[in-house]
Protein backbone atom coordinates (compact mmCIF):
# COMPACT_ATOMS: atom_id res chain seq x y z
CA UNK A 1 0.00 0.00 0.00
CA UNK A 2 1.01 3.64 -0.41
CA UNK A 3 2.04 5.63 2.64
CA UNK A 4 0.80 8.77 0.90
CA UNK A 5 -2.20 8.01 -1.33
CA UNK A 6 -1.59 8.17 -5.07
CA UNK A 7 -4.81 10.05 -5.71
CA UNK A 8 -6.26 13.19 -4.20
CA UNK A 9 -8.78 12.42 -1.48
CA UNK A 10 -7.03 9.21 -0.46
CA UNK A 11 -5.53 8.54 2.98
CA UNK A 12 -2.52 10.73 3.79
CA UNK A 13 -2.49 12.24 0.27
CA UNK A 14 0.35 14.75 -0.08
CA UNK A 15 -0.15 17.27 -2.91
CA UNK A 16 3.49 18.37 -2.87
CA UNK A 17 4.75 14.89 -3.83
CA UNK A 18 6.08 14.39 -7.34
CA UNK A 19 4.91 11.42 -9.41
CA UNK A 20 8.36 9.88 -8.97
CA UNK A 21 8.14 10.12 -5.17
CA UNK A 22 4.52 8.96 -5.17
CA UNK A 23 5.47 5.73 -7.00
CA UNK A 24 8.84 5.30 -5.32
CA UNK A 25 10.09 2.73 -2.81
CA UNK A 26 10.00 5.22 0.06
CA UNK A 27 6.24 5.58 -0.40
CA UNK A 28 5.55 1.83 -0.26
CA UNK A 29 4.79 -0.34 2.75
CA UNK A 30 3.69 -3.94 2.30
CA UNK A 31 0.75 -5.05 4.45
CA UNK A 32 -1.88 -7.75 4.41
CA UNK A 33 -5.37 -6.83 3.17
CA UNK A 34 -6.87 -6.77 6.67
CA UNK A 35 -4.29 -4.40 8.14
CA UNK A 36 -4.37 -2.33 4.96
CA UNK A 37 -8.06 -1.60 5.60
CA UNK A 38 -7.50 -0.89 9.31
CA UNK A 39 -4.72 1.60 8.62
CA UNK A 40 -6.45 3.41 5.75
CA UNK A 41 -9.66 3.73 7.77
CA UNK A 42 -7.80 5.61 10.53
CA UNK A 43 -5.38 8.02 8.81
CA UNK A 44 -5.35 10.31 11.84
CA UNK A 45 -4.01 7.48 13.97
CA UNK A 46 -1.79 5.86 11.35
CA UNK A 47 -0.07 8.95 10.03
CA UNK A 48 2.62 8.93 7.33
CA UNK A 49 5.24 9.43 10.04
CA UNK A 50 3.93 6.43 11.99
CA UNK A 51 3.94 4.22 8.89
CA UNK A 52 7.51 5.22 8.03
CA UNK A 53 8.57 4.32 11.54
CA UNK A 54 6.84 0.93 11.23
CA UNK A 55 8.56 0.34 7.92
CA UNK A 56 11.97 1.28 9.35
CA UNK A 57 11.49 -1.15 12.26
CA UNK A 58 10.65 -4.03 9.92
CA UNK A 59 13.60 -3.19 7.66
CA UNK A 60 15.95 -3.25 10.66
CA UNK A 61 14.57 -6.64 11.71
CA UNK A 62 14.97 -8.00 8.17
CA UNK A 63 18.55 -6.78 8.08
CA UNK A 64 18.45 -5.82 4.41
CA UNK A 65 19.49 -2.42 3.11
CA UNK A 66 17.63 -0.77 0.25
CA UNK A 67 18.95 -1.84 -3.12
CA UNK A 68 19.18 -0.03 -6.42
CA UNK A 69 16.32 -1.97 -8.04
CA UNK A 70 13.86 -1.61 -5.15
CA UNK A 71 12.23 1.57 -6.43
CA UNK A 72 11.39 -0.08 -9.74
CA UNK A 73 9.85 -3.14 -8.11
CA UNK A 74 7.95 -0.86 -5.74
CA UNK A 75 6.35 0.77 -8.77
CA UNK A 76 5.26 -2.64 -10.04
CA UNK A 77 3.71 -3.46 -6.67
CA UNK A 78 1.86 -0.14 -6.59
CA UNK A 79 0.56 -0.35 -10.14
CA UNK A 80 0.43 -3.91 -11.38
CA UNK A 81 0.02 -6.39 -8.57
CA UNK A 82 -2.94 -7.69 -6.60
CA UNK A 83 -2.05 -9.75 -3.52
CA UNK A 84 -4.64 -12.17 -2.11
CA UNK A 85 -4.35 -14.51 0.86
CA UNK A 86 -6.11 -17.89 0.81
CA UNK A 87 -6.52 -20.73 3.30
CA UNK A 88 -5.85 -18.32 6.15
CA UNK A 89 -6.94 -19.31 9.67
CA UNK A 90 -6.08 -16.05 11.41
CA UNK A 91 -4.40 -12.69 11.10
CA UNK A 92 -1.57 -12.12 8.66
CA UNK A 93 1.01 -9.75 10.08
CA UNK A 94 4.74 -9.25 10.09
CA UNK A 95 6.55 -9.42 13.42
CA UNK A 96 3.22 -9.42 15.29
CA UNK A 97 2.67 -11.56 18.43
CA UNK A 98 -0.02 -14.19 18.00
CA UNK A 99 -0.26 -13.78 14.23
CA UNK A 100 -1.04 -16.96 12.29
CA UNK A 101 0.63 -17.44 8.95
CA UNK A 102 -1.43 -17.87 5.81
CA UNK A 103 -0.95 -21.16 4.03
CA UNK A 104 -0.93 -19.59 0.59
CA UNK A 105 -0.19 -16.11 -0.71
CA UNK A 106 -1.14 -15.58 -4.35
CA UNK A 107 0.36 -12.71 -6.31
CA UNK A 108 -1.60 -11.86 -9.44
CA UNK A 109 -0.78 -9.27 -12.05
CA UNK A 110 -3.30 -7.12 -13.85
CA UNK A 111 -1.32 -7.73 -17.02
CA UNK A 112 -0.40 -10.95 -18.78
CA UNK A 113 3.27 -10.10 -18.47
CA UNK A 114 5.07 -7.58 -16.29
CA UNK A 115 8.36 -6.16 -17.51
CA UNK A 116 10.65 -3.64 -15.90
CA UNK A 117 12.06 -1.17 -18.41
CA UNK A 118 15.36 0.38 -17.47
CA UNK A 119 14.55 3.95 -16.34
CA UNK A 120 16.50 7.05 -17.43
CA UNK A 121 19.93 7.35 -15.86
CA UNK A 122 20.60 3.61 -15.73
CA UNK A 123 23.01 1.50 -17.76
CA UNK A 124 20.18 -0.30 -19.51
CA UNK A 125 18.61 2.97 -20.66
CA UNK A 126 21.78 3.95 -22.56
CA UNK A 127 22.13 1.90 -25.75
CA UNK A 128 25.90 2.30 -26.03
CA UNK A 129 26.61 1.48 -22.38
CA UNK A 130 24.25 -1.48 -22.57
CA UNK A 131 25.84 -2.85 -25.74
CA UNK A 132 29.33 -2.73 -24.24
CA UNK A 133 28.30 -4.53 -21.04
CA UNK A 134 26.62 -7.17 -23.20
CA UNK A 135 29.85 -7.42 -25.22
CA UNK A 136 31.86 -8.10 -22.05
CA UNK A 137 29.34 -10.65 -20.77
CA UNK A 138 29.39 -12.44 -24.13
CA UNK A 139 33.19 -12.34 -24.15
CA UNK A 140 33.37 -13.82 -20.67
CA UNK A 141 30.97 -16.62 -21.58
CA UNK A 142 32.97 -17.42 -24.72
CA UNK A 143 36.23 -17.64 -22.78
CA UNK A 144 34.94 -19.36 -19.65
CA UNK A 145 32.89 -21.97 -21.53
CA UNK A 146 36.02 -22.95 -23.48
CA UNK A 147 37.65 -24.27 -20.31
CA UNK A 148 37.72 -28.06 -20.78
CA UNK A 149 39.01 -28.64 -17.24
CA UNK A 150 35.67 -27.58 -15.81
CA UNK A 151 34.14 -30.18 -13.45
CA UNK A 152 30.54 -29.04 -13.97
CA UNK A 153 28.50 -27.89 -16.95
CA UNK A 154 29.02 -24.21 -17.74
CA UNK A 155 26.09 -21.91 -16.93
CA UNK A 156 25.89 -18.88 -19.24
CA UNK A 157 23.64 -16.96 -16.83
CA UNK A 158 25.96 -17.08 -13.82
CA UNK A 159 28.02 -14.02 -14.73
CA UNK A 160 24.93 -11.79 -14.86
CA UNK A 161 23.80 -13.22 -11.51
CA UNK A 162 27.27 -12.51 -10.09
CA UNK A 163 27.01 -8.88 -11.19
CA UNK A 164 23.59 -8.60 -9.55
CA UNK A 165 24.84 -10.12 -6.30
CA UNK A 166 27.90 -7.88 -6.24
CA UNK A 167 26.16 -4.60 -7.07
CA UNK A 168 22.71 -5.23 -5.58
CA UNK A 169 20.64 -5.11 -8.78
CA UNK A 170 20.54 -6.43 -12.36
CA UNK A 171 23.17 -4.57 -14.36
CA UNK A 172 20.59 -2.91 -16.61
CA UNK A 173 19.00 -1.23 -13.57
CA UNK A 174 22.24 0.05 -12.07
CA UNK A 175 22.92 3.81 -12.26
CA UNK A 176 25.02 4.86 -15.23
CA UNK A 177 27.66 6.08 -12.75
CA UNK A 178 28.33 2.42 -11.95
CA UNK A 179 29.18 1.64 -15.59
CA UNK A 180 32.97 1.90 -15.22
CA UNK A 181 32.96 -0.21 -12.05
CA UNK A 182 30.77 -2.89 -13.61
CA UNK A 183 32.98 -3.01 -16.72
CA UNK A 184 36.12 -3.24 -14.61
CA UNK A 185 34.65 -6.20 -12.73
CA UNK A 186 33.68 -7.98 -15.97
CA UNK A 187 37.07 -7.28 -17.54
CA UNK A 188 38.80 -8.76 -14.51
CA UNK A 189 36.63 -11.87 -14.71
CA UNK A 190 37.49 -12.26 -18.40
CA UNK A 191 41.21 -11.82 -17.74
CA UNK A 192 41.17 -14.56 -15.09
CA UNK A 193 39.91 -17.23 -17.52
CA UNK A 194 42.42 -19.80 -18.73
CA UNK A 195 41.89 -18.91 -22.40
CA UNK A 196 42.45 -15.19 -21.74
CA UNK A 197 45.70 -15.96 -19.91
CA UNK A 198 46.87 -18.17 -22.76
CA UNK A 199 46.05 -15.47 -25.32
CA UNK A 200 47.75 -12.81 -23.22
CA UNK A 201 50.94 -14.90 -23.23
CA UNK A 202 50.78 -14.83 -27.05
CA UNK A 203 50.16 -11.08 -27.13
CA UNK A 204 46.42 -11.28 -27.86
CA UNK A 205 43.94 -9.16 -25.95
CA UNK A 206 40.77 -10.65 -24.50
CA UNK A 207 38.41 -7.70 -25.02
CA UNK A 208 38.10 -4.25 -26.57
CA UNK A 209 38.08 -1.11 -24.46
CA UNK A 210 34.89 0.94 -24.43
CA UNK A 211 36.41 3.54 -26.77
CA UNK A 212 37.57 0.82 -29.18
CA UNK A 213 34.16 -0.82 -29.06
CA UNK A 214 32.42 2.44 -30.02
CA UNK A 215 34.87 3.03 -32.87
CA UNK A 216 33.99 -0.27 -34.55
Amino acid sequence: MSIHARREGGPRYEASQTDVDRHGFDNLILLCRQHHKVIDSQPDVYTAEALREMKAIHEDVAGRAEQAADSFFAKILLNDLQVTVTNNTGNVAINSPGAIQAHTVNVKTTRRAVSVNAPPGTIGADQQLSRYVQHLIKRYNEFASADKTRATKFNYGVISANVENRFGAPWKLLPAEKFDTVCEYLQQRISKTILAKQNAAKGYRAFSTYAEFLAK
